[in-house]
């Protein structure tokens, strides 16, 4: 090459550089940058790479006692350039044990000992694990402890490294008792009703930033998982249905002939099957009889990060399906109590839920093969199954089921770190539910209202910290990191880019992420360069910073219809600048303009004519956030 190519070369690398260059990167994700495993263009590295945990699980419940018992075999393949001295296996029910640190208390009768571990083998040698040490190896003296356990981590010492393209077979057998009151993301809701989830010994993620995941579960932050394929045999009376993540394999070997036949339609029809009703639980003949009383259910997913189980032995079950692309139809349906007011349209709305998000927003089709709406407590996804607690009205069902089911696109298609930027998929669940509920209940208030009124209750308070700050904070502080702020910036976002680019873009991120592990950088760079537009300038502000919303309408001139007014962004954040003139007949006119206009400047001139005289004039709206709105109308 010669020297004016040369030139020409560096200066055009230096320009692209420049592209992304503004936005303040701290050393663990810049040394992954340069190592190649990420690329500033948006996309995985020529280096990327990621572990995978392959589960072989057999469970059981005794409902006497509430007691989960479980065997599992987990294949682990270390598929990163570094030798692994160690694995990190998370135990999370150990922050139910007395002592155990956790975001919130829980009730004396719910503490219990934690998991109990009977055995654990590293490939085919089993280990002793009933006294492993408390200290953390880095503060011990002599040699590191083959076994350690602190807070909700199990650290497992290899006797040998564990190499690139290695892999490591893990048997375990456990148990620990689900909680009688106690209901986070799991519980008991009757006699032989239980929702569980957080359960199985897992094995944390090892990536490309970090290292290690070794952040306890404290009941807050949820989700980060390696991808994996599991098989999951759930053995339990014959008289108890299980619902789990992926697909039942054996449906033949557990349904009685009626109900076979009702799940098996309910995979081909658009309408909704009553799979399992009340007339059938009075009969008691839903389910085939088991040898010695018990049935096992075989569930298989395919390439996902989590698993989750529901049972019981007296819920209702319906079942519908819609097709989401040529040729493959997702199974959505719904188990519910009795007196699950209003989730006998449970499975119906997952469908309607499922169509809206492969073909509306982010339309991709649907990405899994089936979803289950599980009536228990609160509200919590997981792969292919969420646990949705009761509801109100229609309007409160349709809410809760769309942000729930939106959570299969973010962390499970795409495999976010929400255990340290749960804006990444909680902020997209927030906002992606809205314009549906819009189209279905009208009369019903925008949720992008209230996200705005929550920001700008928030915003340049102590409770908030930059969204690049890992998820540390707990009540409100944590709404608005995790939920509001994030939500408002994808709005916000869409204003600027327009729906066709805005939704083009996000496709462009969830096709270059999906089974990956996307980072903050990621998501910013992926959406620069399908938008054509160097976004830094909005991202600065939005996810490094905290300045607040807050928009002031200053020097106001009116004469009859003529309009000359300043919207000034006093506060910093990049907002709509919306406008409202009302005029003396109390008619009105707006004029919008997106956040754009604050690219470069933070002053915004408006000069109009009207055809009647001016009254009022206000900048500002219900779903856009403002702080401070003391200077947003002027009055004649």
């Amino acid at each position: 090459m010669n020297k004016k190519l040369l030139l020409l070369a560096l200066l055009l690398l230096g320009f692209a550089f420049s592209a992304t260059a503004q936005l303040d990167m701290k050393r663990n994700f810049r040394d992954a940058y340069e190592k190649g495993s990420r690329s500033m263009d948006g996309k995985p590295g020529k280096a990327y790479w990621q572990n995978r945990s392959d589960y072989q699980i057999k469970a059981t419940i005794d409902p006497a006692t509430r007691t989960l018992s479980g065997s599992e075999t987990i294949t682990y393949t270390n598929n990163s350039p570094d030798s692994l001295r160690s694995l990190t296996i998370r135990l999370y029910q150990d922050i139910m044990k007395k002592g155990g640190a956790r975001d919130w208390g829980i009730p004396e009768e719910d503490v219990t000992e934690g998991v109990i571990l009977s055995r654990v083998a590293i490939n085919g040698e089993e280990i002793d694990v009933s006294n492993p040490s408390s200290t953390p190896s880095r503060y011990s003296r002599g040699p590191a402890p083959q076994v350690r356990r602190t807070g909700t981590n199990l650290f497992l010492r290899l006797d040998e490294r564990l190499g690139t393209g290695q892999q490591v077979k893990l048997e375990i057998d456990w148990s620990f008792v689900i909680p009688q009151n106690s209901r986070l993301r799991m519980g008991t809701y009757g006699p032989s009703s239980f929702f569980v989830a957080y359960w199985f010994p897992q094995v944390a993620v090892y990536d490309d930033i970090d290292g290690w995941d070794r952040n306890n579960y404290m009941g807050t932050v949820e989700m980060y998982n390696d991808f994996g394929d599991f098989e999951v045999e759930i053995t339990m009376p014959d008289s108890v249905m299980v619902w789990g993540t992926g697909v039942l394999q054996n449906a033949e070997e557990v349904l009685a002939a009626t109900q076979l036949e009702r799940y098996q339609q309910a995979w081909k029809s658009d309408e909704v099957v009553r799979i399992v009703t009340a007339e059938d639980q009075e009969k008691g003949d839903f389910l085939k009889k088991g040898e010695k009383g018990f049935l096992t259910w075989k569930y298989k997913a395919e390439y996902v990060p989590d698993f989750a189980f529901g049972v019981s032995d007296s819920y209702l079950w319906d079942g519908c399906s819609i097709e989401v692309e040529p040729g493959r139809r997702v199974f959505t349906d719904a188990a519910y109590r009795p007196d699950g007011e209003y989730y006998d349209q449970a499975a119906a709305t997952a469908r309607t839920v499922v169509k809206d998000l492969s073909e509306e927003i982010p339309a991709v089709p649907y990405p899994f093969p089936s979803v289950t709406v599980f009536n228990g407590s609160g509200g919590m996804e997981f792969p292919m199954i969420v646990n949705d607690g009761p509801v109100r009205s229609t309007f409160g069902l349709l809410t809760l089921t769309h942000h729930e089911i939106a959570h299969s696109y973010f962390p499970f298609y795409m495999g976010i770190n929400e255990r340290k930027y749960a804006w990444m998929d909680e902020g997209w669940a927030q906002f992606i539910p809205n314009d549906l509920t819009q189209r279905l209940e009208p009369e019903s208030p925008n949720p992008m209202m209230w996200t705005a009124m929550a920001l700008g209750a928030t915003a340049g308070t102590d409770t908030e910290l930059p969204l690049m700050t890992p998820s540390l904070l707990t009540g409100s502080g944590y709404g608005n990191h995790a939920y509001s702020k994030p939500a408002m910036a994808y709005a916000t976002l869409r204003d600027m880019l327009g729906n066709e680019k805005f939704t083009s873009a996000l496709q462009h991120y969830i096709d270059q992420w999906h089974g990956k592990h996307p980072v903050p950088y990621d998501f910013f760079y992926s959406i620069n360069k399908a938008s054509g537009k160097n976004l830094d300038w909005f991202w600065e502000p939005w996810f490094f910073q905290t300045v607040e919303p807050d928009l002031a309408l200053t020097d106001v001139k009116v004469k009859g219809g003529a309009l000359s007014a300043t919207v000034r962004n006093v506060g910093g954040l990049p907002v709509p600048a919306h406008i409202t003139v009302t005029f003396d007949d109390n008619s009105t006119e707006e004029m919008h303009h997106s956040a754009m206009v604050w690219e470069k400047s933070d002053v915004l001139v408006v000069k109009q004519k009207f055809d009647k005289k001016i009254k009022m004039v206000a900048v500002g709206g219900q779903t856009i956030p403002e702080s401070n709105r003391e200077d947003n109308i002027w009055k004649k």
